[in-house]
């Protein structure tokens, strides 16, 4: 699988088999409290790694804490990406759990292409994410999706660039009722196809904006759309 954490997340045999709940050697020689301070130095692969040396080690790797760091700065500047926040707070910050990562394995071997990723929101998971951790790889796997659904297609505003340079008419909208309404072709009807979207006439092609895990439609043509976050 073509994914950065496939070799973090492929389960051990600390999270699948009876592997003994006891501590790593001189952890116990500190409180789990200052082991987590001291994991917050670790980037995410540092932190996925370490949930390999004990189940305790995997416990405080998953600490809420950790991961919420991680989530804001992964996510500064992306799109969309409130459906992942973890907003079950009663555990507290550091909530020590495994961050469900042997869920969020089986849901990676689901779908090998990534074209074939669908779009993880609350109506596919079935519950919003029960650890930051979760929330992260979640968010991470769908990054990877290639094909915009409709409910993303209205959900955007969308800036429109024509001939390089970004029309002053302000953002564009897609209506929940299959129509668009151009300032330039009047009201016109779109369709959603695949990786294409069709409207006015034209067929554009849509594809991920990997650095805002937006979307941009019809790239490298006269006419093109650029998702930009809505106002909810």
């Amino acid at each position: 699988l073509n994914h950065p954490f496939t070799t973090l997340l492929q389960p051990s045999p600390i999270m699948t088999s009876q592997y003994p709940q006891t501590k790593s050697p001189n952890s116990s020689a500190l409180p789990n409290e200052l082991w987590i301070r001291s994991f917050s130095y670790l980037d995410e692969n540092d932190l996925f790694q370490l949930g390999n040396v004990s189940r305790n080690f995997l416990s405080m790797a998953s600490a809420d804490s950790l991961w919420e760091t991680h989530c804001l700065r992964r996510w500064e500047g992306k799109q969309n990406i409130q459906r992942f926040c973890k907003r079950d707070t009663s555990g507290g910050c550091n909530n020590i759990n495994d961050g469900r990562v042997t869920y969020c394995v089986d849901l990676i071997r689901q779908f090998p292409n990534a074209h074939h990723v669908p779009a993880l929101n609350m109506g596919s998971l079935l519950h919003e994410p029960t650890s930051w951790k979760e929330a992260y790889i979640l968010a991470e796997i769908d990054s990877r999706r290639r094909i915009m659904t409709r409910e993303e297609l209205i959900y955007f505003k969308w800036q429109l660039v024509y001939d390089g340079s970004p029309s002053r008419l302000g953002l564009r909208q897609f209506d929940a009722n299959g129509m668009y309404l151009s300032p330039y072709m009047g009201m016109c009807e779109w369709v959603l196809r695949g990786e294409y979207l069709m409207f006015a006439g034209m067929s554009l092609y849509v594809e991920r904006n990997e650095k805002s895990w937006g979307w941009v439609i019809g790239g490298g043509q006269r006419t093109e759309y650029h998702s930009v976050e809505a106002d909810h």
